[in-house]
């Protein structure tokens, strides 16, 4: 017996006019609608005029394990299954990956109708590099892990891409600001949506900004890569910049000053700073 197909479908992220003739056609061929919600995507085709006699079943994070044997049963039976999620390309946060690996294992065909995605629309936006770029989903909501998913990324040099909630958007952007330095970024909202915003700057000038007037709505936050200064600014010659700022100046204060300087990340800077405080003779004021 000839398997079906796993056809994997983009949905718009906000405007309607995004979902494209192809998109309608897949949903309307399928035997098995898979959603992360069917309520969203049962209001997606209504609204746009899509009809199928297709059956909406739920596969998300919590029921994926599992659903997805169940999937793969009726793919092997010859049904055709689309797999959707509420907003974008599927397998984009999403446990979508895992379905399409098993199906890879088991010879069963994947095709992809692609459109929307937030990442990618964020990225074009932004006004940073994309010839290098790394997505990396959501981050955490404890400050200890999120400071750690943010310094293991701070050596690549490509540009970031994060989701981010509105109520965490400043605070992340002042971590960010305070171990990667002044990186350049864009907070990108509610795209292709009514009220889409796209504000642009250092990390540090968003940061303030966003504690001032907290945003509404979803957000993708795009970070410039490590830069190339990283490289050229080797430890001699930090550590001579540093005694330079340091003659007559606060540590805190000739920390910050070489950091807008260099853009190497503060933390970088701040334990060289730290170092040269342990072995010169003079003990500079304002130590942290």
């Amino acid at each position: 017996m000839t398997s079906g197909t796993l056809t994997l479908v983009a949905t718009p992220i906000g405007n309607l006019g995004d979902f494209p003739p192809r998109a309608a056609e897949a949903l309307a061929a399928a035997d098995i609608i898979a959603c992360e919600d069917t309520r969203v995507t049962r209001k997606l085709m209504t609204l746009t005029g899509t009809t199928s006699e297709a059956r909406l079943t739920a596969y998300h994070d919590h029921n994926g394990a599992t659903v997805r044997p169940w999937l793969l049963e009726q793919l092997a039976a010859g049904r055709n299954v689309a797999l959707v999620s509420d907003a974008g390309t599927p397998l984009i946060s999403d446990p979508g990956y895992k379905l399409v690996a098993a199906c890879r294992a088991r010879e069963i065909p994947v095709v992809a109708v692609p459109g929307p995605s937030a990442v990618l629309a964020a990225l074009a936006v932004s006004g940073l590099p994309t010839d290098r770029f790394f997505f990396a989903g959501f981050l955490t909501g404890s400050k200890s892990a999120r400071r750690e998913q943010i310094t293991e990324l701070a050596g690549l040099r490509a540009t970031l891409i994060w989701f981010e909630t509105p109520s965490r958007i400043a605070v992340s952007l002042a971590e960010m600001a305070d171990i990667l330095g002044p990186r350049q970024a864009a907070v990108t909202r509610e795209l292709t949506k009514l009220h889409e915003e796209v504000r642009c700057g250092r990390l540090d000038t968003l940061a303030a900004e966003m504690a001032a007037n907290r945003p509404k709505g979803e957000i993708v936050l795009v970070v410039g890569g490590r830069p190339d200064t990283d490289e050229e600014v080797d430890d001699a010659t930090l550590d001579a910049m540093l005694r330079a700022e340091l003659d007559g100046q606060r540590l805190r204060d000739a920390v910050r000053a070489v950091v807008e300087a260099t853009g190497l990340p503060r933390n970088r800077v701040y334990r060289a700073a730290l170092a040269l405080d342990a072995t010169d003779d003079r003990k500079w004021e304002g130590a942290e």
